[in-house]
């Protein structure tokens, strides 16, 4: 009786003691998860913050680059006032963002037109432009601040921005001095940028009820912010009083706000506020949560106590060790979980099934510049050590393939990273492909993996070279083969998972088996990916009566289904008069496709700025060449190639242009790399046969 009361109490001190130090962990916990939430909070929004400042960047500067681009017609008609007005109708046309604009002359300048001179053109709502002569005795442009300081200083300027028209309209004008013949500024013109759209912008996908973001001038005037239906204009005012002498970052016992400001002028500063009590109530529930669990749990190791006193030792012993186990287990079943792709086109589906928690099998798929890179392995052993390495073989192949698309020179760099260090001998067998999703062809290279099938009419096993696994030897050769599929045309590929299931007999499912399960998916055309690739799974567990698989098995089935493909092609000559066909070439297949005016305007930007690159620098000295674009589009993403035998250069190799700098201080060069780089989604290079290759893709759903 008394050794029964002595451990009731020793189990009573354990839990007390326990309780405490649970209540300890958990305030240290709580503190340090809400150092770093507030810490992710602000990586989180520094970044979603850079990539709005970024677009509306990007939006300035296509206002900037139409001023640019469109100078040269305003001093060409410097002559004729009465050309002003045309000129101005064709700068505003020439930017979907741009609503408005005028050219203020300095006094005096046009004696025919009186003192003062603006032509004014307008969007109107319907779309049409109207202009008129809008300077006069009730409209003193010269009084005008942003009119003042770009004839004083000589230098572009944005404007706050102000409130115009009925009903009001909130814009900003982008100022720019107009030089005669001689260099002096005769005139400033005036873009103006409509900015309504800005608020919505900034708060359209704000994840938090309270949370709203809004953006302010340089000097801490409001710009844009959310609508009052949706947070009270007061805290909004706070909220942007708050960053008032330049601050970055805020903090209070209610609110958080980070902000960053833009790059290049007009410098405008993005703050994103949230409530601090909705950032830590994720937190507060998984803590109270957490302190249920933990007295159920004392409660619990109460019991265990008054129970296994006598084992103890060989309790805790064994609890330690299999939990860390399970961690082991579900750190590696995690990290493959995360490697693998997790939603697929309707084109293509694949799957693994591992034999134990984790498995050693790998399949990938990703598209860039039009086409599919994909791979399919299967690292020697199984449990963790397969995971983990398979997790490696992932996250390589992503990595060169992103730099390189010849199968063998992948298969090279992955065999030469995994035999470096290899203590454990393991190996790899590997196959990697490359299609093109416009002509159907198929590059691949296989590294001892199984031949995968091949599916036209029936299933038939792809002709390809096995040649040794990755990981076996550093010198291993490689080849790469090819064939061209046909519009319904699919690839099957899978592991030795499939194959070698065994029936109760022992007898393996083998390729006729999976030949024969595929022929059955063929005669029902209607299959999916998913369903063909579910099928065959099927067929090798009933095969074994749905015994534990004893090996990994994966699969995955890629069908060749381009669509409509519109092509073309256009031939023209290193003459900067031929831009112009260039343009009307654009125009006329951005039409075929229905490719919205924004997209279009970004893409033909970036095309002109890489055939104007390649017109001015490919050719040396008076040398005349062709250059050749090719246009593709499955109307899914458009691909431009641009092809010319000049001098070999990689345009992708030169750093970009310094946008922060001014004009005056920035090296000659990289600006057209610079845009075309920013305009469009993929930019590579690459040097074939003799000729220069230059590849702008950009997706257009």
């Amino acid at each position: 009786m008394k050794n029964i009361r002595k451990n009731w109490l020793t189990g009573l001190r354990i839990v007390v003691i326990a309780a405490v130090l649970v209540e300890g962990i958990s305030i240290v916990q709580y503190e340090s998860l809400r150092r770093i939430t507030l810490e992710d909070m602000n990586i989180r929004t520094r970044i979603t913050l850079g990539a709005m400042a970024d677009e509306i960047s990007h939006t300035l500067e296509m206002t900037e680059a139409t001023m640019r681009e469109n100078l040269w017609m305003i001093r060409a008609r410097l002559g004729n006032p009465d050309d002003m007005f045309q000129a101005m109708v064709y700068l505003i046309d020439d930017n979907p963002q741009v609503v408005g604009g005028c050219i203020s002359f300095i006094p005096d300048h046009y004696p025919s037109k009186g003192r003062l001179f603006e032509p004014y053109a307008k969007k109107e709502a319907d779309g049409t432009i109207s202009v008129s002569q809008i300077a006069g005795p009730d409209h003193d442009y010269t009084l005008n601040q942003a009119f003042r300081r770009a004839l004083e200083t000589g230098v572009p300027n944005w404007s706050d921005p102000y409130l115009y028209g009925e009903p009001p309209q909130s814009l900003t004008t982008y100022s720019y001095p107009i030089r005669d013949d001689d260099g002096i500024v005769v005139a400033v013109c005036g873009l103006d940028m409509d900015l309504t759209w800005l608020g919505e912008y900034l708060n359209s996908n704000q994840h938090l009820k309270s949370s709203f973001a809004i953006m302010l001038t340089e000097e801490g005037k409001l710009v844009a912010g959310p609508s009052s239906e949706k947070i009270p204009q007061a805290e909004v005012e706070k909220a942007a009083a708050a960053l008032s002498g330049n601050a970055m970052d805020v903090y209070h016992r209610n609110y958080a706000i980070g902000s960053v400001q833009m790059k290049a002028s007009p410098f405008w500063q993005l703050a994103q506020v949230y409530r601090t009590r909705e950032i830590m109530a994720p937190i507060l529930k998984l803590r109270r949560q957490h302190m249920v669990l933990v007295l159920l749990g004392l409660a619990i190791l109460f019991f265990m106590i008054k129970r296994f006193a006598r084992s103890e030792k060989e309790l805790r012993i064994a609890t330690v060790e299999k939990a860390r186990i399970d961690g082991e287990l579900t750190i590696a079943r995690n990290i493959q979980s995360e490697m693998l792709p997790k939603t697929f086109p309707e084109n293509i589906y694949g799957k693994i099934e591992s034999a134990l928690e984790v498995g050693g099998d790998i399949f990938d798929f990703y598209r860039r510049d039009g086409q599919l890179f994909f791979c399919i392995g299967d690292v020697s052993g199984k449990g963790i050590p397969a995971a983990m390495l398979m997790a490696v073989i992932h996250s390589l192949f992503r990595e060169i393939s992103k730099r390189e698309e010849n199968t063998v020179t992948i298969l090279h760099a992955l065999n030469d990273q995994l035999c470096q260090g290899n203590d454990s001998n393991m190996f790899v067998t590997f196959f990697v492909g490359r299609l093109d999703l416009y002509t159907g062809k198929l590059y691949f290279s296989n590294a001892g993996h199984d031949k995968p099938f091949l599916l036209t009419g029936s299933a038939e096993l792809l002709k390809t070279k096995a040649h040794l696994p990755l990981g076996v030897f550093p010198d291993t050769a490689f080849e790469e083969q090819s064939c061209v599929l046909s519009p319904g045309d699919g690839i099957f590929l899978y592991t030795d998972g499939l194959t070698e299931t065994k029936s109760p007999a022992r007898e393996n499912f083998g390729r006729e088996r999976v030949k024969a399960a595929l022929d059955a998916c063929l005669a029902q055309a209607s299959m999916t990916p998913g369903e063909i690739v579910d099928s065959v799974s099927k067929a090798a567990h009933d095969y074994s009566e749905n015994a534990p698989l004893r090996d990994d098995l994966t699969m995955l089935f890629i069908k060749f289904d381009p669509g409509e493909i519109v092509r073309d092609r256009l031939t023209i000559v290193n003459d900067i008069d031929e831009v112009s066909r260039l343009s009307a070439f654009v125009k006329d297949y951005f039409s075929r496709i229905e490719l919205d005016r924004k997209a279009a305007y970004g893409m033909r930007l970036a095309l002109e700025e890489a055939v104007v690159n390649v017109i001015n620098y490919a050719y040396p000295g008076d040398e005349t060449g062709e250059v050749t674009i090719y246009a593709e589009s499955d109307r899914k993403e458009i691909r431009f190639t641009i092809v010319d035998s000049g001098f070999p250069f990689d345009p992708t190799s030169v750093l970009p242009a310094d946008t922060t700098l001014d004009a005056i201080d920035r090296p000659i060069g990289g600006l057209g790399v610079h845009l075309t780089r920013k305009l469009a989604d993929s930019v590579s290079y690459s040097r074939k046969h003799g000729n220069n290759v230059l590849t702008l893709t950009k997706s257009i759903l």
